[in-house]
């Protein structure tokens, strides 16, 4: 019975009537900075496959909080503005920095630490952040290697 699952598990979405979801851009657009703050993370796609997506909106001159996606492998393409991430690598903690631009792609693995920084004058960063699970998970931290301030699952 037990080989039959991962067979069960492909057929199923061949005979199961499956529905798209459409998801607006007016409906992600961050409000405003007065009430929302300088960093806004809206979820997009979430809950309807192995993956989701949000979209991470940076106001100039504010950075995201020095964060890790747990278990979760994360994709990031640059969808307006440039931005600074910050990501340490490696076993020996070494920070390293990439300048990324409108079109860019950065991949971050699972449990690595990173920040994003918008030093815009005037131009808000804006990313699509796809994760290889079904919601956005992760950790945000008080310093490289620090304690967990917060979780998100």
């Amino acid at each position: 019975m037990a080989s039959l699952l991962p067979l069960i598990s492909e057929l199923l979405p061949m005979v199961m009537p499956a529905a798209t979801q459409v998801i607006r851009a007016g409906d992600l657009a961050p409000t405003g900075p007065t009430v929302e703050g300088p960093v806004t993370q809206r979820r997009a796609v979430v809950g309807k496959c192995g993956m989701c997506a949000t979209v991470l909106t940076i106001r100039p001159k504010h950075s995201t909080s020095i964060r890790h996606n747990s278990e979760q492998d994360t994709i990031m393409y640059s969808i307006a503005g440039s931005s600074t991430v910050r990501v340490k690598e490696g076993f020996e903690d070494e920070l390293h920095v990439h300048e990324l631009a409108t079109g860019d792609f950065i991949f971050i693995p699972a449990w690595t630490e990173h920040q994003v920084c918008n030093g815009s004058d005037q131009q808000d960063a804006v990313w699509l952040v796809v994760q290889h699970g079904s919601h956005p998970v992760g950790a945000e931290l008080a310093d490289w290697g620090g304690a967990v301030t917060a979780t998100h699952d």
